[in-house]
């Protein structure tokens, strides 16, 4: 199996690197760092099967959807000549398939709401527990929709994720212990263990607190 990380730029104008990248690889299936459902499988974004006019009428819709969002987050719309290149494979028969592997949206929306995309270096928002935590549920749900993808090794997956995302996400894949994984999300906070954690996280954040009983190794 071959696997190939690519990032996007989070900043104005289009970054074409994930998008060159899938005429370059040719990948069998694009993981998308995108948000999916409330359950544990991936959300299926794009399927070969589909036909090449229905993928063109579902592009134009995404790209109205993303023109929308633009303003305020301008990168999205480097998503738009991924799909493109994807259906350009799909003309000459090569079959990609394409899937959202991130937390659901309300999940997402934290960051936003809570404006921690707004603090400006990571090394300030890595003295926050419920930034972390937030971290820690988004990659352990994309580590859990990811492995089920990764079972055919006769496949090449283009990740299309940030680096720190996909070194998180490649260390749960990996089957670390709890303590390893505790060390690697929380092992900063002093005043915080397995036992007590659950129980600031509800006082502090019912969105966390939701995702932190549905997926967390710590409940």
């Amino acid at each position: 199996m071959k696997i190939l990380q690519y990032n996007c730029r989070e900043e104005k104008g289009i970054d074409l690197r994930q998008a060159n990248a899938v005429l370059r690889h040719r990948p069998d299936i694009i993981i998308d760092e995108a948000p999916s459902g409330e359950g544990r499988t991936a959300q299926l974004g794009y399927n070969p099967n589909d036909s090449i006019k229905k993928q063109e009428s579902k592009l134009k819709k995404l790209t109205k959807d993303m023109r929308k969002i633009a303003p305020k987050f301008p990168w999205v719309m480097s998503d738009i000549p991924k799909r493109k290149n994807v259906i350009k494979l799909q003309k000459i028969g090569h079959k990609t398939k394409i899937y959202a592997v991130d937390g659901p949206r309300k999940l997402l929306r934290e960051s936003i709401k809570r404006k921690w995309d707004l603090i400006d270096k990571p090394r300030r928002r890595g003295i926050h527990l419920l930034w972390w935590t937030y971290i820690y549920l988004r990659e352990r749900i994309m580590a859990n929709k990811i492995e089920p993808l990764l079972k055919n090794k006769n496949q090449t997956v283009l990740i299309s994720m940030q680096k720190f995302h996909w070194l998180n996400v490649k260390f749960l894949l990996s089957k670390p212990t709890k303590d390893e994984i505790w060390e690697n999300y929380f092992g900063r906070f002093k005043n915080v263990n397995k036992k007590n954690i659950s129980e600031i996280i509800k006082t502090k954040n019912k969105v966390l607190y939701k995702y932190w009983l549905k997926n967390s190794d710590f409940t």
